[in-house]
């Protein structure tokens, strides 16, 4: 694996995800996004890793659409989002609430990755900290 660390966007899964995002057109975003996002939450059995990071990445962007306050803290998606905020409703936050539960249950190997590291409290707050923004 390339570059990974606690933010939606800190690997080269999800960034090769934001680079679609990012020339999809405006009116589909939350479409690319919901897909993302039903998959892992509704995908019977095991979740594939690479499918656990889109799922984080597009629930971060589902956040950041419904508040402004949700920076992603990445700098190119940032920008992006300076101009392309997407409006995500209650459905859609809905759904990201739904692969995140699926993402950081304790069966998930994304989450079982983390738990073998330092930073595993760090992503657990960066999870509470969308969920709280999903919820709202």
């Amino acid at each position: 694996m390339g570059t990974w660390y606690v933010g939606p966007f800190d690997n080269d899964v999800a960034m090769d995800f934001f680079d679609e995002i990012e020339v999809t057109p405006d009116d589909l975003v939350l479409s690319r996004l919901s897909s993302v996002l039903t998959a892992v939450a509704e995908r019977p059995g095991r979740v594939e890793l690479d499918e656990e990071h889109l799922a984080v990445a597009a629930a971060g962007l589902v956040a950041a659409g419904r508040s402004h306050n949700a920076a992603i803290g990445n700098p190119s998606v940032d920008e992006w989002l300076s101009v392309h905020r997407p409006t995500a409703d209650q459905a859609c936050a809905r759904i990201a609430l739904a692969a995140l539960d699926r993402v950081s249950a304790p069966d998930s190997e994304w989450m079982s990755l983390w738990a073998t590291t330092d930073q595993r409290k760090a992503v657990e707050e960066r999870l509470e900290r969308l969920r709280t923004v999903l919820n709202a």
